[in-house]
C-alpha cells in the first residue's frame, strides 16, 4: 500500500451512510452474486450435457459394432452348417 505519510489513513466522508444506503448495497451485490453463479451454473450444466451426448453416442456405437460383430460370425457359422456355441 502506497500511503503518503503527510495524509491520514482515514478521511470522514462527507454525509452519513444510512442504514438504507447499506441495505441496498448489500441486496445489490446479493443481486449480482446470484446471477454470475446462475451464469456459471449454467454453462457447467451446458458443458457437462455436450460430454454426456459424446459419451452416450460413443457407447451405442460400440454396442451397434459389437453386435453387427458378433451377429456376422453366427450367420457364418449357421451357412457352414457348425453348431451353435454355448448349447
Amino acid at each position: 500500500m502506497n500511503a503518503d505519510p503527510k495524509q491520514p489513513l482515514y478521511v470522514a466522508p462527507e454525509e452519513r451512510v444510512t442504514l438504507d444506503q447499506l441495505k441496498a448495497r448489500v441486496e445489490r451485490i446479493s443481486d449480482l452474486a446470484v446471477a454470475e453463479s446462475k451464469r456459471v451454473a449454467n454453462e457447467v450444466r451446458e458443458e457437462n450435457l455436450t460430454k454426456v451426448v459424446l459419451v452416450a453416442a460413443g457407447v451405442v456405437v460400440v454396442a451397434l459394432s459389437l453386435a453387427y460383430f458378433l451377429g456376422s460370425r453366427a450367420a457364418r457359422r449357421a451357412t457352414a452348417g457348425e453348431p451353435p456355441r454355448g448349447y
